[in-house]
């Protein structure tokens, strides 16, 4: 039984944690806003980040388990993660006195 209990104990602390940060250089057009989604089938699928309010784009993303996101995910084997989203929209580059970019050309012809 004590086999069995460090053994599992051992086993919950290597699940260990997930954050992926994204910065675009954008300056910051409001505050912080989040969203929560799921991973499904151990990241074969994943949540998107849908927010028609970031008519510009996004000028910081950040991608984390929750507090509770490890126990969900031993408790389903796997098959569910619950990821936390946090985002920042970017500001017009017109607001931000930026000079927005010149397209880049297709650099494949067309079929």
């Amino acid at each position: 039984m004590a086999r069995l209990l460090t053994c599992s104990l051992l086993l919950l602390s290597l699940t260990g944690c997930f954050r992926m940060s994204l910065r675009s250089g954008a300056p910051r057009g409001g505050a912080p806003e989040e969203q929560t989604g799921v991973s499904l089938v151990a990241g074969l699928t994943t949540s998107n980040v849908v927010t028609p309010e970031c008519q510009h784009g996004f000028s910081r993303v950040d991608v984390y388990w929750p507090w509770w996101g490890p126990v969900v995910f031993a408790a389903t084997f796997g098959i569910v993660t619950p990821l936390r989203t946090e985002y920042v929209c970017a500001e017009a580059a017109e607001a931000a006195g930026l000079v927005p970019p010149e397209p880049v050309p297709s650099s494949h012809s067309p079929l």
